[in-house]
């Protein structure tokens, strides 16, 4: 439970336009347009695509990722390996 209207529906989609699987993606699509209709579709799509260019354009550009974030996510970021990844270089250490 999300505590969100229909947010086990926001979440299946947003998990699912995150990998590769165009079936998995088709059917979060779909439960989320049964359950919101196809306009909650094209607002998640949208913001999903929106927080991918901003999340890119802020990594190629170098903006680092400011102290007050590093440090409460250090234990996340080493979990999943998150500071391996060649973006981690524009953050602040």
């Amino acid at each position: 439970m999300t505590g969100v209207e229909h947010g086990q529906a926001l979440l299946a989609f947003a998990s699912a336009v995150l990998g590769s699987d165009r079936a998995v993606v088709a059917s979060a699509r779909d439960a989320l347009a049964a359950a919101m209709g196809p306009a909650a579709v094209t607002s998640a799509a949208l913001t999903a695509g929106v927080f991918s260019l901003v999340d890119r354009a802020a990594n190629g550009v170098g903006i680092p990722v400011e102290p007050m974030v590093m440090k409460p996510s250090a234990d996340f970021r080493a979990r999943y390996g998150i500071d391996e990844y060649p973006s981690a270089r524009n953050s602040i250490r």
